[in-house]
């Protein structure tokens, strides 16, 4: 499926430079919006298949995508704990800790049973279990890790965001204010008003397009969706300029092997 819409950015916005693509998780696969940095022009794309996306935006394209990234086989992860307390509040309960890699053996199962086996397995490695949330985007992860596991390249490219960071150090920024959770929730008129007004103008207008396209592409993704892609897009372009933050920082978590979050 590809929407393939476009449109243009600004002469006076800032350019990539390379192609930099924001990624979220939808029903119908995955979200992207592109800025391409040859044309300035803004492209908004549903692919089937992370294998896709990545023909799409092939090499040096920076994608900045919404998806756990480097699984554990110990427990949770120390970008997922220092997103939670980047956050606090309500917000920050809305990271959910990423599922041990042992839990991606239950995609094997017949559907009635891979909850429960992921339950368990999760409780004996980890000690505390799975929730619904992130067992739910199980074969979505398993889908990057085995895509970035084969390939050096693409493992170098892909970075790891969490959109509701993002938007907040994108508030913070913009207003002055400390950096913590947006209190309004994105599924209320009120909280995506605001995510949507923090977007850059450019990538606000090409979002409120795909949003707008939703009227016969409802089943293929949400507006939220949208909003992801497209704060991920805003932190590709910061990852590409190279002024981009990690969590944890490194002198929290000097192991440069540990996955983080960039924004």
């Amino acid at each position: 499926m590809s929407l393939a819409a476009t449109i243009d950015v600004p002469a006076k916005a800032s350019s990539p430079l390379r192609d930099c693509v924001g990624v979220d998780a939808c029903r119908a696969g995955w979200f992207a919006a592109r800025h391409d940095a040859s044309t300035g022009r803004l492209r908004h794309t549903v692919f089937a298949t992370f294998a896709d996306l990545l023909a799409w935006a092939p090499a040096p394209a920076v994608i900045a995508i919404d998806i756990p990234i480097g699984l554990s086989d110990a427990g949770h992860r120390a970008c997922d704990s220092a997103a939670k307390a980047l956050l606090g509040g309500r917000r920050g309960l809305s990271v959910f800790h990423t599922p041990v890699r042992q839990t991606l053996a239950s995609l094997d199962l017949p559907a009635v049973d891979a909850y429960r086996h992921a339950l368990a397995t999760h409780r004996a490695v980890a000690g505390v279990g799975i929730s619904k949330q992130a067992f739910y985007l199980l074969k979505k992860i398993a889908e990057v890790d085995a895509a970035l596991a084969t390939s050096a390249a693409d493992a170098s490219r892909v970075f790891e965001v969490h959109p509701e960071v993002a938007f907040a150090a994108r508030r913070a920024a913009l207003h002055d204010q400390p950096l913590i959770g947006i209190a309004e929730s994105k599924h209320t008129q009120a909280g995506h008003d605001m995510r949507l007004g923090l977007l850059p103008e450019a990538y606000r207008a090409s979002a409120e397009q795909a949003i707008a396209e939703r009227a016969g592409q409802a089943s293929a993704y949400g507006r939220d969706d949208v909003l992801d892609a497209f704060i991920c897009l805003w932190s590709a372009l910061r990852i590409d300029s190279g002024v981009h933050v990690r969590l944890p920082a490194e002198e929290d978590a000097p192991d440069a092997r540990l996955p983080r979050i960039h924004y």
